[in-house]
């Protein structure tokens, strides 16, 4: 069930534009993650270089990882100690629900919805290579854990609606597919196939996004700067 996007992204110091593959779910019980979950072992998941600088980073994107083994969902989810609770619940969402809503019946568990959440990339790491349990973890990522609570009932309500949910996740698709696009008159033209999902909300998730870029991977920032100066001159446009 590994689902991987196709990144345009700009390097920040030499201004370099190059195409990066990121990873948003491994599933250690699916045969066909053995080679993202080889790389996440590793540590070279969602790393990427510059070709020409060879400045490098992570690509500040959320990934789920299930261990069944251990009885482990865990996201990484880039700056999330900086994050309030709704801000947190916006980034992970559109990763977690869908992967919750496509698993059969018969293979979700309890644990499943009691995500773990972190901001530590070695923590994702070594729950892949079976180091560590949820209790060695759930000190660090307990509070996000109690308000990323998914199931109904006693673990209380999700935080988005179903409506808020369906929203969010159509403009983070087609954020991902302005990642795509090759250049500026590319993304323009998606926005206008899409001209109802280009909007506050919209504008609201690519400044969510930029504002885990910061530290987690500076290389994205000229790109999002670019697509949020886009969104910003087409909405204006819009509405003259």
């Amino acid at each position: 069930m590994s689902q991987a996007l196709e990144l345009s992204l700009t390097c920040p110091q030499c201004g370099t534009e190059f195409s990066a593959e990121a990873h948003t779910i491994v599933d250690m019980a699916n045969e066909a993650d053995s080679e993202a979950l080889w790389q996440l072992q590793n540590g070279t998941l969602n790393k990427i270089e510059c070709p020409n600088c060879k400045t490098a980073g992570i690509i500040p994107v959320p990934l789920l990882l299930n261990n069944p083994e251990k009885e482990l969902l865990v996201v990484f989810a880039p700056g999330a100690t900086q994050m309030d609770e709704m801000q947190l619940s916006e980034l992970i969402s559109p990763v977690l629900q869908p992967y919750l809503g496509n698993l059969p019946e018969e293979k979700q568990a309890e644990y499943m919805f009691k995500p773990i959440i972190s901001d530590d990339p070695t923590v994702l790491q070594r729950a892949a290579l079976g180091e560590i349990n949820a209790e060695d973890i759930m000190g660090d990522a307990s509070e996000y854990a109690d308000e990323e609570d998914f199931e109904d009932g006693e673990g209380g309500e999700p935080e988005l609606s179903a409506e808020e949910q369906q929203d969010l996740t159509e403009r983070m698709g087609l954020l991902q597919q302005l990642f795509q696009a090759n250049d500026s008159l590319e993304r323009i033209s998606l926005m206008r196939a899409h001209a109802q999902l280009v909007d506050d909300l919209y504008l609201e998730v690519i400044g969510l996004i930029t504002s885990q870029a910061q530290d987690a991977q500076p290389d994205l920032i000229p790109t999002l700067q670019k697509m949020m100066n886009e969104a910003e001159v087409f909405i204006a446009s819009n509405k003259m």
